[in-house]
């Protein structure tokens, strides 16, 4: 028997998996390992590893056997054992009864009940081939029911606390009741001892942990107000989308437990992110909007919105984020809902981020101060690759917060899809293995979670899967029964969540049925109040607006509001400082040539490249007292090999990296500078960067894509975030998108970083230049979604990213970096060019070799690194009559820049050029827009602007490198053919 337990041992855990039981010296599947063992140390009990000697002893001391382990020279042992009474068997039942422990501790939850609809898709897995039912025949038989098995050493948590024997039946019946109630668990995944411990405690000692009296009343008293609030807004609102919580209601009232503990726990903030689902709930439960608020922004009465206003676009107030401060004694919690889009778990990073910005703000290295909640749907948290892209940032240095507590509002249902048709795993939280987080079920009609404990102790991400239903279509308006007619027969019969749980209360004599009237009551009448009261409100929509960052840096210690440029002094003093490592620091040779030739650029006050240029920016800000965070694929480095931001030693490889920039900030102030290579993932770490970005305004947030041609990953966050979140909710940020651009012959996916998509969304109204003639558009960068440029200079890169930061208030700034300029002799500024300004359009570059500007012929517009080819043409062809001017900044575009420059060319033809194709590339921007310049241009020709480019196409670049080159130097060819 021992042999056929051990094979099954093998057979069902694999060796390393065996330490899962919390039974460390178990150590081995094999019969033949385990007899021999028991032999040897039977022979002399000190050949064997001490843990094994403590098992031994403790199964047959607690059996009561008489034993004396000796040599028993020369004898059989294993003969001697089979002659003395019952120690095989007793080993071999007490492997049987670990094997059926561990049994309900990997598998409990398959017998769970925690469907309150008792649907057949949460039994799926009983279909599955191979599958055997979780009991205790496959190990023992009825008549061992009432026998008693030792058990006492089989871990570290006391099932039968002081008792070391058990009946089987006793022992199963714990177990049921533990791992396959209303409330089940996976937690076996998990690698780390310490955390399976934690939660076997949790678990099999859940007598200890049971809800008390009081705390039974305070989540009678939330469901009521909950249930209060549902039911009025579905009596008066029939007609609107609420996205309501009725069947998941106990969701609600856990959020609230939550915040309790998390207050006692010493957290200062919690983020949420949500989608529309239960969100009103939340806002209105949780954050303690008020009612007259929320109702007002269902009724279609007078509002304050006015048009003319700029960035007043307003979203459905199920959308809507919130910012409220709870009191706890002396202590303040502030909770914040972040906006999000009906792109259900794209809010997912962008938590992620603001957790991780408010612990760096704070210097929370620890991370207990700050923790985010994310409330998913289950067909999304299944469905949407955000999800997991965000989970893998779970610990990672760059991007950890300390664990995020995830609770899935389990509808059983996604739209109308169910969920055999929306995953093919069990549950929708089976990602959560992939990060080892545990994951509790949770019947809906079980209000009690738990969760708060475990992300403080281990700072690890956490599941709570609430399995409930959808009361009502995906919307109020919808009909399930067209699809489910099922499901919503059942629904239809289930009483809701704060009746059941109040029965429950009466039947147990700790409420009466007065006191639940009562209750109802009372929220009824407050309810009516708040909207009788929302009929004579204006609805202002500032009022659920967030509560806007408490302070912006304003830069007037090194010079005025807007002032970029930086002395000379100051530059080469900080340029010699982040240009020299240390001499005992063992460099790449050719990083350390790299960085000695930058500090002979600044020392000699020759030319500088755009990689020393963007280190100026960094070192110079720092400097000011601002912070720096750069992120993304390979940003340490860089993809083009031309940052070297991260130094790694070449010969101790337990040496710490260096990082030059650090030279320009005081001691034990490192943590300003945040330098980190991401995971291969653009919507994710995009997405966090965001929300790392509208956190604290006083840190220059720079996501950089390996290709600008990836940033399409990121789309969505893009669309629904960078374009148009301060416009929507008036959420500000000042993210820049750093996105290498250039066709260069590398092909499709290595072309472009399709600026057309990013001018689409801007939001730059030409008709504004158009209505003030002569007026200088004082606010037009201040009444703009984002910024867009293409830098052709390092010295315009410098203040580009400045910019950001010097001024009082912050936009985003979509940056197309060219890959070729990187290296490009002619593509250098000298210093002096970084004590100026950014200029948003250049003039000519070398007005003495053109003829005077009344005489030139053609004036080429053009944006980006095809400036350098056009110069190179021009030179090759000995052409002065062709000027070449270069918009700096495509949107908000530079019109009285632009105006103040074409002017002096009065006889000459405009045109545009641009290396894209047609279809891609700024001209279908530029175009209207340079056309409005011309046409309120004195003396200059309003003829229409022509095209020079490649012509359109499905593709953004061609993958023939022979084609690329014909296709550029035709381009190149008709752009001097006057």
């Amino acid at each position: 028997m021992l042999r056929f337990v051990a094979r099954n041992l093998n057979n069902v855990y694999k060796f390393s998996e065996l330490q899962k039981f919390g039974v460390s010296f178990l150590g081995s599947g094999n019969a033949e390992y385990l007899e021999n063992l028991f032999d040897q140390w039977y022979l002399d009990n000190k050949s064997v590893p001490a843990t094994w000697d403590s098992y031994f002893r403790q199964v047959l001391e607690s059996n009561n056997f008489d034993f004396t382990p000796e040599p028993l020279k020369g004898q059989a042992v294993s003969l001697k054992l089979d002659g003395q009474s019952g120690v095989r068997k007793l080993l071999s039942d007490h492997f049987r009864v670990l094997l059926l422990i561990n049994k309900y501790r990997h598998r409990g939850h398959e017998k769970s009940q925690v469907d309150p609809l008792d649907l057949e898709h949460i039994q799926q897995i009983g279909k599955v081939k191979g599958y055997t039912k979780l009991d205790y025949s496959e190990f023992f038989t009825e008549e061992d029911l009432d026998r008693g098995f030792y058990i006492h050493a089989i871990g570290s948590t006391g099932i039968t606390k002081d008792k070391q024997m058990m009946k089987l039946r006793d022992l199963i019946n714990y177990l049921e009741k533990a791992y396959c109630g209303k409330i089940s668990y996976e937690y076996m995944h998990i690698q780390s001892n310490e955390e399976r411990d934690w939660f076997r405690h949790q678990i099999e000692k859940y007598d200890e942990f049971m809800p008390s009296k009081e705390q039974k009343l305070k989540t009678f008293e939330r469901l009521g107000q909950e249930h209060a609030f549902s039911t009025f807004l579905q009596k008066k609102f029939n007609t609107s989308k609420r996205f309501g919580i009725e069947g998941c209601d106990s969701m609600i009232s856990g959020l609230q437990s939550l915040i309790d503990e998390a207050a006692k726990a010493g957290a200062e903030h919690v983020v949420f992110g949500m989608a529309h689902r239960g969100r009103l709930n939340t806002l209105y439960n949780v954050f303690q909007k008020s009612a007259e608020e929320i109702m007002v922004e269902f009724q279609d009465l007078k509002s304050t919105f006015n048009e003319d206003i700029w960035g007043n676009s307003g979203d459905v107030k199920y959308h809507l984020g919130s910012v409220h401060n709870v009191q706890f004694g002396d202590k303040k919690l502030r909770l914040e809902m972040l906006p999000n889009p009906s792109h259900l778990e794209t809010v997912d990073p962008c938590v992620y981020g603001k957790v991780r910005a408010i612990q760096d703000y704070f210097q929370d290295s620890r991370r207990e101060k700050a923790f985010g909640v994310l409330i998913h749907g289950d067909a999304a948290v299944s469905g949407q690759g955000i999800v997991y892209e965000a989970l893998q940032m779970a610990d990672l240095e760059g991007y950890k917060s300390g664990g995020i507590i995830h609770v899935v509002s389990n509808n059983q249902i996604g739209f109308t899809t169910v969920p055999k048709d929306s995953r093919s795993g069990l549950y929708c939280t089976d990602i959560a293995h992939a990060i080892q987080a545990p994951v509790i079920h949770v019947n809906a009609d079980e209000p009690e979670l738990i969760a708060t404990e475990f992300r403080y102790k281990f700072k690890r991400d956490i599941f709570i899967d609430l399995v409930g239903y959808r009361r009502y279509g995906h919307n109020e308006q919808d009909q399930p029964k067209f699809t489910q007619p099922i499901m919503y027969e059942k629904i239809d019969k289930a009483p809701p969540v704060f009746i059941k749980y109040s029965d429950k209360l009466v039947a147990q004599g700790i409420v009466t049925k007065e006191q639940v009237d009562k209750l109802m009551k009372t929220h009824e009448e407050n309810l009516e109040l708040a909207y009788q009261k929302s009929r004579q409100m204006d609805y202002n929509l500032k009022d659920w607006q967030p509560v806007p960052w408490e302070m912006i840096k304003v830069p007037v210690l090194w010079g005025r509001i807007k002032d970029t440029g930086v002395p000379l002094n100051v530059l080469k003093t900080l340029g010699e400082k982040i240009n020299k490592i240390p001499n005992e620091f063992n460099a790449h040779p050719q990083i350390r040539k790299f960085y000695d030739e930058r500090l002979s650029w600044i020392q000699k006050d020759q030319p500088i490249d755009f990689a020393s240029a963007e280190a100026l920016a960094f070192g110079t800000l720092l400097h000011e007292g601002f912070n720096v965070r750069l992120s993304g694929e390979d940003v340490q480095r860089a993809t083009f090999s031309h940052r070297h931001a991260v130094l790694h030693d070449q010969k101790d490889p337990n040496g710490q990296d260096y990082v030059p920039l650090n030279a320009v900030i005081p001691k034990g102030q490192e943590h300003r500078l945040s330098i980190y290579n991401s995971h291969l993932s653009e919507y994710g770490v995009l997405g966090f960067d965001y929300g790392y970005s509208i956190t604290n305004p006083n840190t220059l947030v720079l996501w950089e894509a390996q290709f600008g041609d990836f940033a399409n990953g990121a789309q969505i966050i893009i669309d629904n975030y960078i374009a148009s979140a301060e416009s929507k909710w008036d959420v500000d940020s000042g993210l820049v998108m750093l996105l290498p651009n250039g066709m260069d012959g590398q092909g499709p996916e290595h072309s472009s970083g399709r600026v057309e998509r990013f001018l689409q969304l801007s939001d730059d109204d030409p008709a504004v230049f158009e209505k003030n003639l002569g007026v200088r558009l004082t606010r037009q960068m201040r009444n703009s979604n984002m910024q867009i440029v293409q830098c052709t200079t390092p010295a315009n890169y410098f203040h580009a990213l400045r910019r950001q930061l010097r001024r009082d208030f912050r936009k985003p700034l979509i940056a197309m970096t060219s890959k070729r300029l990187l290296r490009l002799q002619a593509a250098k500024s000298k210093l002096t060019e970084l004590t100026t300004q950014f200029n948003q359009v250049y003039d000519e570059a070398f007005p003495e070799f053109l003829v005077e500007p009344n005489q030139v012929k053609r004036v080429i517009l053009c944006s980006g690194q095809v400036y350098y080819d056009l110069l190179k043409k021009r030179e090759d062809l000995k052409q002065n009559n062709v000027a070449i001017l270069r918009i700096e900044q495509l949107a908000p575009f530079p019109y009285e820049f632009l105006q103040k420059v074409i002017g002096k060319y009065n006889k000459a033809e405009f045109v545009w050029v641009q290396e894209e194709h047609m279809n891609y590339g700024p001209w279908a921007f530029v175009r209207p827009r340079i056309q409005s310049v011309l046409a309120k241009t004195t003396n200059v020709s309003n003829s229409p602007i022509q095209y020079i480019g490649r012509r359109p196409s499905g593709s953004p670049a061609t993958g023939f490198h022979q084609l690329h080159e014909k296709e550029f130097q035709t381009l190149l060819q008709k752009a001097f053919e006057i």
